[in-house]
């Protein structure tokens, strides 16, 4: 199978996806504090990408994944899909787009227990009204590329780890969406199960032009990825090329200037410098090279800098002179 002519019909434009600046803030309940999942991350996403997005637990990855897949709406930021800022769009519009263009793959499979692996695969289609007979064709094709015809009439909580992850994979494509966006698709299966899906996530990456967008926190997952962006209590600290080692993020990392223009130093130049609270004088010697060099810390700090003011979105006090939030890296 091969829906790369199709892809191709549609790229009007310059990139499949383009996200600019999202916030993501969980507002807290009573006395609880308000959780900043997203901070200011941007990212671009072109056809026929294979990207993965890691980071440890908690890092963000899953937020920024609902976001992207439209299945959320962020705080603040715009996000633009094939030329419409879906962060503005309708719900039921918004609903057709995700039926049509991208398609899901979670860590649990998320398959309905009790229907079939065909039902499964089938009903994705027959919410966009197309007829049974192409349901048909497309779903035992999907399910023969998937390695799983033979199961096709066995119900979804009877099939295994990899099984269920397969039929999914299989759902996911059915609509042939611009994007798949997996989130942990590992997780729940062995290292073996594990090699043969990402080596099938790759193989239909090529096959079909489809974008894979992967959330993980496994090395084996981001190996397979042309690139890989990094997540870190909800801020972008960098990007990858292939074949990182998720145990050396920090000798790989390619630093972003984001949308704030902030730059995230790598910890193995933190090591180098004096520790937490230190100041630096900036300079700019040459185009596109930036000198740090100690600041005498016996120099007063000036009135102005003694003032502070609270960030209207996390409530952490900053230096008055501060344009970014030093807590969540808001924009003042």
């Amino acid at each position: 199978m091969n829906v790369q002519t199709e892809i191709n019909k549609e790229k009007e434009y310059k990139q499949l996806l383009t996200a600019r600046s999202l916030y993501m803030i969980y507002k807290g309940r009573a006395e609880l504090a308000s959780v900043v999942a997203l901070k200011s991350v941007s990212l671009e996403i072109n056809y026929g990408d294979f990207i993965a997005i890691v980071g440890p637990s908690g890092s963000g990855k899953s937020t920024f994944l609902k976001i992207l897949g439209g299945l959320m709406r962020p705080t603040a930021g715009s996000l633009v899909f094939e030329g419409v800022d879906i962060t503005k769009t309708p719900e039921e519009e918004l609903t057709s787009l995700r039926r049509e263009k991208i398609g899901y793959v979670f860590q649990e499979g998320n398959l309905l227990p009790d229907l079939s692996a065909f039902d499964n695969v089938n009903q994705s289609m027959a919410l966009n009204g197309i007829s049974y007979s192409y349901r048909k064709k497309r779903t035992l094709e999907l399910l023969d590329l998937m390695g799983v015809l033979h199961r096709k009439n066995q119900l979804a909580n009877r099939l295994s780890g990899g099984e269920k992850q397969r039929v999914a994979i299989a759902r996911a494509m059915a609509n042939n969406p611009r994007l798949i966006i997996a989130d942990e698709p590992t997780g729940n299966v062995d290292f073996k199960t594990s090699v043969r899906l990402l080596e099938l996530f790759k193989q239909l990456n090529m096959d079909t032009g489809m974008a894979f967008l992967i959330a993980t926190h496994s090395s084996h997952v981001a190996g397979y990825a042309d690139r890989s962006v990094e997540l870190r209590d909800g801020l972008m600290l960098g990007e990858h090329a292939k074949g990182i080692d998720l145990s050396e993020l920090d000798a790989s990392r390619m630093v972003i200037m984001d949308a704030d223009k902030r730059i995230t130093l790598p910890a193995n130049v933190l090591e180098q410098m004096e520790g937490v609270g230190s100041l630096w004088n900036i300079d700019v010697p040459q185009k596109n090279q930036i000198l740090l060099t100690p600041l005498d810390l016996s120099e007063q700090v000036s009135a102005e800098e003694k003032q502070v003011r609270d960030c209207p979105v996390c409530g952490v006090e900053n230096p008055i002179s501060n344009k970014i939030c030093r807590s969540c890296g808001a924009s003042f």
